[in-house]
């Protein structure tokens, strides 16, 4: 009789038939910026589950953000079983303190992944769809031979369908989402569209008669058990996935450990059928997706620096008193809000962006009052537009509902969205707009200004628009049970 690998005695993979556990649901994705129908949850969550998935931000996975090639070595290590301890690696811009340095030392080693030759490892790179279709190439086991011969095998098993008209798009930016994607396709081909067939090998678990083996949703035991199958029960073994291979047994499909397969039917007296176990769905709390998003509100200026000033009203002191209602509006949700200061003291630009960062936040709203000798009236908003910035897309939506909820409150003219390359709206790694609720130095504009009143609209329009912008843009459908309780609707959608 033939075994594959040594036997292990883990108990997660082997349990005693009278000992079988109940289980419990795997948990959602904890990241605000995946709702429930963001078109990439399901492959997030999967791969979640077991930890595979990576972000900068623990509470946000930014999926149009650009897959970094350490990031992508971490991701498919894991997903392989590589070991990840931190080590000292062979590149000299890959310290033992980088996150991934154990998969990438390791990745290199197997030859999933390579450096340039320099002795570097560029791990902060953007990785390319083709070096992508590549790494998992070798890291499953296609061993393609070169970057064409690797798209052309994903798109065949199912694993990307190319950028349409059968163009893979090898020299296109890869996508955290896509990245994602394509990961939980390769691991688990329930995943895949449109595939060629998968031969199959026959082979037969064995283990101790008084035990049962478990198959699982995923190759690795933080995830579900579906089965509890026995010994000399025969399951088709379609490919592997580091120690791990996934299997159809009957109808139904998941993984083994292949420590526990024979390619020779054991020997008893009788061979018992599977127990089928109820796989409870991922838990999806909404009001956890809102409870770990960070809005990061900033009062413009501060201390010795007033900002603009005219008709009796100085711009530090407004845009502290807008941001302050404003919070009480957040406040009133399972959101977090943050203020990059409560006072008038001032705070260096980069001092806002880093306040930003270290509390982890999830938007950005600048408030600001403007001023042009008296002459200039309006409301207008700003994000940053420059085209290696990953969040463009959703700076300019959350400036768009802003700027629409901003126009309703104070019926001032229209000066629209723009985009320019301000500080805090440049150097912040989230999407981030900035607002100007008006000319202060004009008489028509500053009568909204120094109302508070007004001023209390006007935080509450900054609010409902990120509401808005939430609802409609990043798909947190379970905003919409939030307007009922400020007197509002949504407001449309607008990007």
């Amino acid at each position: 009789m033939k075994k594959i690998g040594l036997f292990l005695t883990s108990c997660l993979l082997l349990i005693s038939v009278s000992l079988l556990p109940t289980n419990s649901a795997s948990a959602a994705t904890n990241y605000s910026d995946i709702p429930v129908k963001h078109r990439a949850y399901e492959e997030i969550n999967y791969l979640a589950q077991s930890n595979i998935t990576t972000s900068d931000n623990p509470s946000r996975f930014s999926p149009d953000g650009h897959m970094t090639r350490a990031h992508a070595a971490a991701m498919i290590g894991n997903a392989i079983q590589l070991l990840g301890d931190q080590k000292d690696t062979q590149f000299s811009d890959v310290p033992s303190s980088n996150f991934a340095s154990g998969y990438i030392e390791e990745s290199v080693k197997r030859g999933i992944i390579k450096g340039y030759g320099d002795g570097t490892f560029k791990p902060d790179q953007t990785l390319t769809r083709g070096e992508m279709a590549q790494m998992i190439s070798r890291a499953f086991g296609y061993q393609s031979a070169n970057v064409s011969v690797a798209a052309r095998e994903l798109m065949d098993k199912g694993i990307s369908k190319g950028t349409g008209n059968g163009y893979f798009g090898t020299g296109d930016k890869m996508k955290r989402g896509d990245f994602t994607i394509f990961l939980a396709r390769a691991i688990n081909a329930d995943f895949r569209v449109g595939e060629q067939a998968i031969s199959s090998t026959a082979m037969y678990v064995d283990v101790n008669e008084t035990e049962s083996l478990n198959m699982r949703q995923g190759p690795s035991t933080n995830y579900q058990v579906s089965k509890k199958l026995f010994t000399a029960y025969p399951v088709e073994v379609l490919y592997k996935v580091g120690d791990w291979v996934f299997v159809k047994v009957d109808k139904d499909s998941g993984f083994l450990h292949s420590n526990f397969l024979s390619t020779n039917q054991p020997s008893v007296s009788s061979i018992k059928d599977p127990i089928d176990l109820e796989v409870e769905p991922p838990i999806t709390d909404t009001n956890n997706a809102l409870s770990n998003l960070v809005v990061i509100v900033d009062p413009g200026h501060g201390g010795s620096d007033p900002g603009s000033a005219g008709n009796g009203l100085i711009e530090k002191d407004v845009v502290l008193d807008i941001s302050k209602r404003a919070k009480r509006y957040f406040q009133k949700t399972p959101m977090q809000v943050k203020m990059t200061r409560e006072t008038d003291v001032f705070i260096p630009l980069s001092g806002r962006v880093r306040f930003a960062n270290a509390h982890k936040g999830d938007l950005f709203i600048s408030i600001h009052a403007n001023a042009f000798n008296g002459s200039a009236s309006g409301i207008e908003t700003y994000y940053y537009g420059a085209g290696n910035n990953p969040y463009v897309a959703q700076s300019k939506a959350l400036a768009t509902y802003t700027q629409k909820r901003m126009l309703e409150a104070w019926k001032l003219a229209d000066r629209k969205v723009k985009h320019k390359s301000l500080h805090v709206i440049r150097e912040n790694s989230m999407p981030a707009t900035l607002v100007e609720i008006g000319f202060i130095d004009n008489k028509k504009d500053s009568a909204y200004i120094g109302s508070a009143s007004h001023r209390d609209a006007m935080a509450k329009a900054i609010f409902l628009g990120t509401l808005d912008y939430l609802y409609y843009y990043e798909g947190h459908k379970e905003v919409a049970s939030l307007y009922s309780q400020f007197n509002a609707k949504p407001s449309g959608k607008r990007h």
